[in-house]
């Protein structure tokens, strides 16, 4: 589990939640009940890939949709599955690490650029 909860509950309006993701380097997975933001992270110290995802639910009417984030987790990447739901044992730290700062740096874009676009 990832400690850091800056985006956790938080919703924001989904043309915005869209645009940042993209710029960041994510990419809109899963299914359209059970969607989330994929960032793919490669440990190049034993080669193995990783995923950072961020769940999210779409909220509101057409004219104005929103997203609310669940909480975000790295899981072991592989070809055809991502296993979710073990222990933080098998992240490395610098991937855990890593995937914090990323979430932490999306949450201030999104706060940056919501607070902007609304003065």
């Amino acid at each position: 589990m990832l400690r850091n909860k800056k985006l956790s509950g938080v919703s924001k309006p989904m043309s915005l939640v869209e645009e940042i993701f993209g710029q960041q380097g994510f990419q809109r997975r899963g299914s359209k009940e059970e969607p989330v933001f994929r960032m793919n992270m490669h440990d190049t110290s034993t080669s193995q890939t990783y995923a950072l995802e961020i769940p999210f639910k779409e909220e509101g009417s057409e004219a104005q949709r929103f997203a609310r984030f669940g909480e975000p987790y790295v899981a072991v990447s592989s070809s055809s599955t991502m296993r979710n739901g073990g222990t933080d044992d098998m992240i490395p730290r610098s991937i855990s690490w890593a995937a914090e700062s990323k979430i932490a740096e999306v949450a201030d874009y999104l706060a940056t650029s919501y607070r902007s676009n609304h003065i």
